[in-house]
């Protein structure tokens, strides 16, 4: 009889030990023989049987796959080349080939010199192993699994979100909970990241060199939800739309926002409008991003490519603005808007929005201007050295913050206190003031104003760019940095509709904000006059400088 080792070890055996394969009809297999991997008679013809030389005349000879274990079970899995392959207890295989009538799969493993070869159908269900050889010529190695299905995660994320590569590759591994087997074939997690970059990158379309490129539909959905949101191309015929002649700006515009963003633009009472440069993509000059306040917490809701900060391209964005609030059955007119002193975008604003509309400038952009001025004019020595100086170019930044119809008597006023010396010393800066400030009070001035200032836009900036990672991205890296941006903005939509509060300012804040608040109060019950509340305003000025 041949001996079980000598079976395990040569395949051959199993069909030339006939009186090993036999039993009697009433008895069952011997129990080691059950309890041996199914590769040692997957070869064996189902036909095959041979009669026990100690069993009795009236034995039957009984197929080997009458008692076999169950087929081996197969988990399916990916090449980094995108192909199928197969893994079964510890070994992979690779697709070889069909059969003649392509009904039937060849496979081999993996390892090109080990040579055992296996077949199954078309669903990939196994069938038998192949030929003499079914023996593996080196270990089987479990943790292959782990990482293949571990890096293919990695890939399906790489292609379908936005997130940064190595953050991808962090979160996956620490997800994972790999073996200590796989950690330890693990690639160095550096390497995974930057091997990711490929899957990315031949996904993007080629960098264009000019503003004229197409734009793939891919790149006008929102990542996740694949719903629109380039709102607007003003190249691209399908996104025509009735509008003046007059309007015409001198380079191609894109507009982004979804339908959840016009929304709460069309509904909404207070607006902040700000452009920023050093985010913009090659061959566009600024991204002009326009917000809501919604709830009390700042939303972005419009981001736009312009090809220059003159009258004609804001004018052409508000067209394509107020022409979607049409489509909505809604209407575009908001009682506030915050900007910086932009004339261009100022002029658009005061010609396209109802005059309803109030249109403010940020109060410390205002204050920074004047005191760029007083550097410009070698008065900062003065500023810092003496008070009554001081005093008096914080009192002109206060008027911002007084009310309007008290401004030109508290400006005629500047400077009284001051001897003669001082007053030649600052008389260039008020003369500066009142023919570049005064001529537009209603602007600056930010009386009883909910925003006095543009911090939401210059915060959400700042944002914006930590996000770009870089200064003027490739049109596709800032396309992604949009779409990516879009859904968080829409998570942030449901959390605020869900109750959350707005971000509680900081305790600084705060206090100004007291200290405004009380020094109104006592103006409006007549306890002080409208010069004190002028000069205890200017403390707030300076706390602010």
């Amino acid at each position: 009889m041949a001996s079980l080792d000598s079976i395990i070890n040569d395949e051959t055996s199993l069909s030339s030990s006939s009186s090993f394969l036999t039993t009697s009809t009433s008895s069952s297999p011997p129990s080691f023989l059950i309890s041996t991997s199914s590769s040692l008679f997957s070869s064996s013809s189902p036909s095959s049987s041979t009669t026990s030389s100690s069993s009795s005349p009236t034995s039957k000879p009984v197929s080997s796959s009458s008692f076999l274990s169950p087929k081996p079970s197969i988990v399916k899995t990916t090449s980094n080349k995108r192909k199928t392959m197969l893994y079964i207890k510890g070994y992979q295989y690779q697709l070889k080939d069909y059969n003649k009538n392509k009904t039937i799969k060849f496979w081999r493993c993996a390892k090109r010199d080990c040579g055992v070869l296996l077949h199954t159908n078309l669903n990939d269900e196994f069938i038998r192993y192949s030929g003499k050889n079914i023996n593996h010529k080196h270990l089987p190695n479990p943790a292959a699994l782990e990482i293949r299905d571990l890096k293919e995660k990695m890939r399906q994320r790489a292609e379908t979100e936005l997130v940064p590569l190595q953050e991808i590759a962090e979160q996956e591994v620490r997800n994972g909970l790999l073996t200590g087997d796989a950690l330890a074939n693990l690639p160095n997690i550096f390497e995974i990241g930057r091997g990711l970059s490929h899957v990315r990158q031949k996904n993007l379309p080629s960098i264009p060199n000019s503003s004229s490129f197409v734009i793939p539909d891919k790149y006008t959905r929102d990542y996740l939800d694949h719903h629109r949101l380039l709102l607007h191309d003003s190249t691209d015929p399908h996104f025509q739309f009735d509008s003046s002649d007059d309007i015409q700006p001198s380079g191609r515009i894109l507009i982004w926002s979804s339908d959840i963003q016009l929304h709460l633009l069309f509904n909404s009472e207070r607006l902040h409008m700000d452009g920023t440069f050093s985010t913009s993509p090659p061959h566009f000059a600024q991204v002009f991003i326009i917000q809501t306040i919604h709830h009390e917490s700042c939303v972005p809701v419009v981001y736009a490519l312009l090809p220059d900060r003159k009258t004609p391209s804001y004018l052409y964005l508000f067209n394509v603005l107020f022409h979607h609030a049409k489509r909505f059955n809604k209407t575009l007119d908001p009682v506030n808007i915050m900007t910086d002193f932009e004339p261009g975008l100022t002029k658009a604003i005061s010609i396209q929005f109802p005059e309803k509309t109030i249109q403010k400038g940020c109060f410390f952009h205002f204050s920074e201007s004047v005191y760029r001025h007083v550097q410009s004019q070698g008065l900062s020595s003065s500023y810092l050295n003496n008070i009554m100086v001081r005093n008096v170019i914080k009192q002109a930044m206060a008027l911002a913050l007084v009310p309007p119809s008290h401004v030109q008597v508290l400006f005629n006023e500047l400077g009284q206190e001051l001897n003669d010396d001082e007053r030649e010393e600052i008389s260039s800066l008020l003369q500066y003031f009142k023919n570049h400030w005064m001529r537009q009070v209603s602007i600056w001035n930010v009386y009883e104003i909910p925003d006095r200032t543009n911090n939401y836009s210059e915060g959400y900036n700042n944002r914006f760019k930590r996000r770009l990672k870089k200064t003027h991205p490739n049109i596709w890296h800032f396309i992604d940095s949009i779409r990516e941006e879009v859904h968080t903005i829409h998570d942030l939509i449901q959390q605020i509709n869900s109750g959350m509060p707005p971000r509680t300012k900081r305790s600084q804040t705060r206090t100004s904000e007291r200290r405004i608040k009380e020094l109104y109060d006592r103006f409006n019950q007549n306890k002080i006059t409208v010069q004190e509340l002028l000069r205890g305003l200017s403390f707030y000025v300076a706390n602010k400088k």
